[in-house]
């Protein structure tokens, strides 16, 4: 009876009805009430996927100018959208497309970018992720969680992050 009073209460249904309250034939409307609750929280979260979509794409769109690609065997690209992160995540084996780094992103908390090589700029390498509080690396990984290679960790580190500081700075202006 509780969960038939919970999709009732957010359905909006008037429980100072008795019909509603203390149905006849209540296995049938307790049946049509939580069909329609899951209904109505199917919806609910689908407009809430597609407005985490948007606000991703827009964040990704504001802080593109930190993509980097010059001089260095490596370049550096924002993700442009949470399928980004998931496909990312898979092909690494980590948990970029999990842990809700794509609600994190959004809220602008922090970034993800994706490390290549100029040679194959389309297959997953090293994933970074980059603090907007701080101005700071948070994380930077290859494969199953390694550390990446000295010289990607220098592009990361010497070549990168400060181009990111510099360009952040511009930004607030």
């Amino acid at each position: 009876y509780l969960d038939y009073l919970k999709a009732c209460k957010h359905l909006g249904i008037d429980m100072s009805l008795k019909q509603n309250l203390f149905p006849k034939d209540f296995q049938r409307w307790h049946d049509i009430r939580i069909d329609q609750y899951a209904e109505q929280k199917a919806i609910e979260e689908a407009n809430k996927k597609q407005e985490l979509v948007q606000k991703f794409c827009e964040v990704a769109e504001k802080y593109s100018l930190l993509q980097h690609n010059k001089r260095s065997a490596f370049i550096c690209v924002i993700a442009k959208s949470p399928v980004d992160l998931i496909c990312e995540g898979e092909f690494l084996h980590h948990c970029v497309g999990q842990m809700q780094y794509d609600l994190r992103f959004a809220q602008e908390e922090s970034l993800i970018f994706f490390i290549r090589t100029k040679e194959q700029p389309d297959m997953p390498f090293v994933t970074l992720e980059y603090s907007l509080r701080n101005h700071k690396v948070l994380q930077c990984y290859g494969e199953h969680d390694h550390k990446p290679s000295e010289d990607v960790l220098h592009y990361v580190n010497k070549v990168w992050l400060p181009y990111a500081n510099r360009t952040i700075k511009k930004l607030a202006v």
